[in-house]
């Protein structure tokens, strides 16, 4: 399950990094855009079926949580208020949130399985980890800003890529 898991959230970092390019031009790929929120719900779905002890959730989990609702907030903005006003903003913002939440899990994962970051973890006090989710975290804010400036300041258009 972990790999499906995996395969899932690295599709979604690689659609989201289309549509998040797309919004920092100010258009709308459509299609990387449906793409992108499909694999960031199934990767949270899957996450959300790895167990886990009663009341206490993992980081996976929180992650998952949270990408579900702001992906949630992402399609709304987009379907049933048709990217109208603020709501452009608000999508763009939404799925910068969702493609930061997807590399965070990455990040997680890797600290997780990779024997070199795992042993920087046991012997560093997960200070690594720490460090590197501020530095994507900051990132991550000046992209959502910067990208729905630009989203907000164009017109509404879409652009599905060559047919």
């Amino acid at each position: 399950m972990t790999f499906v898991y995996d395969i899932c959230n690295l599709v979604a970092i690689g659609t989201g990094a289309a549509v998040l390019f797309g919004l920092l031009t100010g258009a709308l790929l459509q299609k990387w855009a449906v793409l992108f929120l499909r694999y960031t719900l199934a990767t949270s779905v899957i996450g959300l079926l790895f167990p886990f002890p009663p009341l206490l959730l993992s980081q996976r989990e929180e992650i998952s949580i949270l990408s579900v609702y702001a992906s949630g907030v992402a399609i709304l903005a987009w379907r049933k208020f048709h990217l109208v006003g603020a709501w452009r903003s608000v999508f763009a913002l939404s799925a910068t949130i969702v493609l930061y939440l997807s590399i965070l899990g990455a990040i997680s994962q890797a600290f997780r399985h990779v024997p070199l970051f795992n042993a920087l973890v046991l012997t560093q006090f997960k200070s690594p980890i720490f460090i590197t989710h501020v530095l994507v975290m900051l990132l991550f804010v000046v992209l959502g800003i910067v990208a729905a400036r630009k989203f907000r300041g164009h017109t509404p258009h879409h652009f599905d890529g060559p047919r």
